[in-house]
């Protein structure tokens, strides 16, 4: 009878755990849908392209979401930090790229500042923080997803790891890994420019949920790659 039922019981665990998931991701997205709210009841903000209020969410919960349901592997230390090394340049680009970090030879306009700007929610609250030739602009939505990416190169980095001695060489034998890292940095200023002009940020949000579904799913993504080219 164990036997019989210890499926079924492994089942109904399952989908509580997956209700439970799903009741909590809605009162977050409730708890987001009031915040908003509050925050157009209060200010003389007019919302003109509703679109560019919901990108930043969908930016946020699918990067926690993604980054909550994977899994890091146990490596030794030697593969850890060549993974911690490589994901922090990749973290570091991902930054300079969508313009969050600004380094000039040259003191940059403005000399050192400080200051925060409450824009819509998601936009903002953002901080602004630099020196005269080094500038941080975070915007909540942006580190969020630019965490989200690095950390599941650096899943996928243990992974690779784990079957070559080199994290960079494992990371190559990786498609979906590979491709999905590559493609955010393909035409950087067009995808991650911070200014909103024409589809820029419709297509910065299809580029961020492609690249965090190959490498959530890079596992299967390669898979299936090596069997199309074995067939």
């Amino acid at each position: 009878m164990s036997s019989a039922y210890g499926p079924l019981t492994r089942l109904r665990r399952r989908l509580a755990t997956e209700t439970a998931a799903i009741r909590w991701w809605c009162l977050v997205l409730a708890a987001e849908i009031a915040v908003v709210t509050a925050y157009l009841a209060t200010t003389d903000v007019v919302v003109t392209e509703p679109r560019y209020v919901v990108y930043p969410f969908v930016w946020i919960n699918v990067g926690v979401w993604a980054m909550l349901r994977t899994d890091t592997p146990s490596v030794d230390r030697r593969q850890r930090t060549v993974a911690v090394a490589i994901a922090g340049a990749y973290l570091g680009l991902l930054f300079w790229a969508g313009g969050v970090l600004l380094v000039g030879l040259d003191p940059l306009p403005g000399g050192a500042v400080s200051s925060i700007h409450w824009n819509v929610p998601g936009w903002g609250p953002a901080v602004v923080y630099g020196t005269p030739h080094l500038r941080l602009s975070l915007v909540p939505f942006k580190v969020v997803g630019y965490v989200a990416m690095t950390y599941l190169v650096y899943a996928r980095l243990l992974d690779a790891t784990r079957a070559v001695l080199s994290g960079a060489l494992g990371l190559v034998s990786c498609v979906g890994c590979t491709f999905s890292i590559i493609l955010p940095l393909l035409g950087a200023t067009t995808l991650f420019g911070s200014t909103l002009t024409g589809l820029a940020w419709d297509l910065s949000t299809l580029v961020f949920l492609l690249t965090v579904a190959l490498l959530y799913w890079a596992d299967e993504v390669s898979v299936a790659c090596s069997r199309r080219l074995r067939g």
